[in-house]
């Protein structure tokens, strides 16, 4: 009866870390999308005020 206890208890743990890691996951990609958005807004940004400062900004 106790082995019962203990391997329900135990599945119940993992369900619940289980679910902690996937809700960490989320956000991480969360965070790591909004960086991604931002760094491509700033670097469109500097190449229009680049452009305007009449710097060129050329990819080799």
């Amino acid at each position: 009866m106790a082995g019962i206890v203990v391997k329900k208890a135990g599945r119940i743990l993992l369900i619940v870390l289980k679910w902690i890691l996937q809700v960490t996951l989320v956000a991480w990609k969360l965070v790591f999308g909004v960086a991604k958005l931002f760094l491509l807004l700033f670097t469109l940004a500097a190449g229009i005020v680049l452009t305007m400062m009449g710097i060129s900004v050329r990819r080799r």
